[in-house]
Formats: C-alpha cells, sequence, structure tokens
C-alpha cells in the first residue's frame, strides 16, 4: 500500500458533502439552444414538457447509483418522466447510440463526449451537449495497481511496464500519464494494454501486465482475486478531483425539449443529493446494477457523486485531452454544456 494511504483511508467512506460544490457555472454558463441569454436555461411557452418517453444509454458502473435510485425512489416519475434504458458495454459505444440517433440521452465517460465532438460526429443533429455531471475522481478511487511480485513496487518503477487500461485516450491512461509526468517519470515509454476492467484481475495473475489502472469496484475486486496492492493514485495534483462521467444528448433534442432536459436534471440532482446524503441507498443499487458482491459494495472507495457542471472544472478533461495528443485542436467545454434546471 502507497505511503499515506492506510487502510482505514483507503475504505474511507463517501463523502457526505453537497453536490453542487458551487457547480452552477458550467450547467448555467451555456443556455440551451435558442436561449438568447447563454447563462439562463432557455423556456418553453408553457413550461409543459414536450416528451415523456426518453431512452437512456447507461453502463454498469458505481457513479450510476444516483440514476438507480432516481428511479427506484420515483423521482423521474415525479417529474413527469417516462424512463427506458438500454446497456452499453462502453462509453465509445454509449455515445455511439447517441449519435446514431438510438437513445435521446447517453451516460459515459467525458472523453468520448470531447472526442466525438472534435471529430464533429453528431454535427448533423447540433453537436453533443452535456446535460448533466455523473462523477469525479475522489481520493484513492482510482488506482495503478499491481502485485507483489510485480517489478512494479512504487511510481519511479513504471517507465517501460507493460499497464492494463480500459483504451487509449481514455480517462484511464490520460489520468495515469499526467500523474506519471508530475513525477517525472517518462509516460511515452509506457507500453498500454488495452483490457476491459473485468480481465483486470486475471491480467494481473497472468503477468500479461505489469500494473493496472483500475476504479471501484475492479479495485477491491483486483485486490481480493489477484492480491493486487495500491502503487499510486492517480488522481492527486494537477488531476485531483478530475470530472470522470456525465450525462449528454444532442443539440437537436436539447433545442426541442428544453423542459423534458430539465426534467431530467431535476430528477438527477434529487437522485444525487440522495446518494450523497446516504450510503446505505447507495450500496444495494451497486449489488443489483453494477455487478458487485455485498462485502465488496461496502468496501468499495467510491467516485465522488456530482449532478450539477461547471464548466471550468469540465474544462480540464479537453485540456487533459489535448495536452497527451488525444485532440489536436482545443475544444471549449462552456460551449458544450446546458445550463441546469432550477430546483422544482
Amino acid at each position: 500500500m502507497p505511503k499515506g494511504v492506510t487502510g482505514r483511508g483507503f475504505r474511507s467512506r463517501l463523502p457526505l458533502v453537497a453536490t453542487a460544490l458551487t457547480l452552477v457555472t458550467t450547467l448555467t454558463s451555456c443556455g440551451l439552444l435558442g436561449s438568447e441569454d447563454e447563462s439562463e436555461p432557455a423556456k418553453s411557452s408553457n413550461g409543459k414538457l414536450e416528451t415523456s418517453e426518453i431512452k437512456v444509454s447507461i453502463m454498469k458502473t458505481t457513479d450510476l447509483a444516483p440514476f438507480h435510485l432516481a428511479m427506484k425512489e420515483g423521482f423521474f416519475k415525479d417529474e413527469g418522466l417516462n424512463i427506458e434504458f438500454v446497456d452499453a458495454p462502453s462509453g465509445g459505444e454509449s455515445v455511439g447510440k447517441l449519435v446514431s440517433g438510438e437513445v435521446d440521452i447517453s451516460y459515459s465517460s467525458y472523453t468520448p463526449f470531447f472526442l466525438a465532438e472534435s471529430r464533429k460526429a453528431a454535427q448533423d443533429k447540433g453537436g453533443i451537449k452535456l446535460i448533466a455531471d455523473a462523477s469525479s475522481a475522489g481520493p484513492n478511487s482510482c488506482m495503478v495497481v499491481a502485485t507483489p511480485d510485480s517489478s512494479v513496487k512504487n511510481i519511479k518503477d513504471m517507465a517501460g511496464k507493460r499497464v492494463a487500461v480500459t483504451a487509449t485516450g481514455t480517462i484511464s491512461d490520460l489520468l495515469t500519464m499526467s500523474t506519471l509526468k508530475t513525477n517525472g517519470v517518462d509516460h511515452k515509454s509506457i507500453k498500454w494494454v488495452e483490457t476491459p476492467f473485468p480481465a483486470t484481475s486475471a491480467a494481473l495473475k497472468g503477468k500479461r501486465v505489469d500494473a493496472a489502472f483500475v476504479t471501484e469496484p475492479f479495485l477491491t475486486i483486483s485486490m481480493k482475486e489477484a492480491g493486487a496492492q495500491p502503487i499510486f493514485d492517480a488522481a492527486t495534483g494537477p488531476t485531483a478531483d478530475m470530472p470522470t462521467a456525465g450525462w449528454a444528448s444532442s443539440g437537436e433534442f436539447v433545442k426541442a425539449n428544453p423542459n423534458t432536459v430539465a426534467a431530467f436534471q431535476r430528477a438527477m440532482q434529487k437522485g444525487t443529493d440522495l446518494a450523497l446524503s446516504d450510503r446505505s441507498k447507495v450500496e444495494p443499487m451497486l449489488v443489483e446494477f453494477s455487478g458487485v458482491d455485498q462485502d465488496t459494495a461496502k468496501m468499495a472507495t467510491l467516485l465522488t457523486f456530482q449532478s450539477k457542471l461547471d464548466a471550468t472544472r469540465i474544462q480540464r478533461v479537453p485540456d487533459l485531452m489535448l495536452e497527451f495528443d488525444v485532440i489536436q485542436t482545443p475544444i471549449d467545454a462552456e460551449s458544450m454544456v446546458v445550463a441546469s434546471a432550477p430546483a422544482s
């Protein structure tokens, strides 16, 4: 276990902090398409939902607990929304469902959203618009781990090593590269091995990689199954509290359905507030929807749940992508962000 990461600290409970963190700027910094004042959310003439039926793409990740809580507690129903959700195996495929028009809203880590925007993948639909935050990297939630018999004992041992990440150009390798760079380790020498999170333990045990980037529940699972030990936290220094995932729609859908989007935002805010205030309600969601057992759900060091977006904070993601050549031209996150809905 790395210096400064105690057993108690590493297993710390999800902080009971306010979701907003004054994160109004991003969702309030760019109004819904068609609004004259970009600091205010757009409104329809009568406040009624344009549609009550919404199809969303989700993934089996721990930071979707607020969404599932919102479903269980009837927060979407209270807003007049009927949500149909479909599973996607990756962020890229979730964003692909949005771009193709298969879904109205998709959840993903932020990098596929910005990558799609940089490639103008949804240009014919008004571009990608971020409508809600989902999570950020809390302490000890994004870790690089290795087995005791690995040659990697500390961050200085990482140069030239084989490192498992979900895919290159994602938050997995970006957080790792940034942390290596900050610590004077040659990140360009890393041999990235694309490995789905569920296959990480086997890759570590089979010595196909020297280390691996993991988040929960796969952090706890890799420790259980492969005897992996934390080497370093990939979300410290420049990457501390890095935004990790969120919700997006198309500009076309947002412009046509401002009240429906606002209703979705309010329901997600209620689900997030509940998740932050009572972890005992989160853990059953992890067991039911993230495929983990009860022990793992209790021990997991979760990402920090968020809901309202802040443009300045979210800008860190495309800036990091630009720094490490995932995208070649700057992206203005503020132009992608939809204003948050007032609380009901």
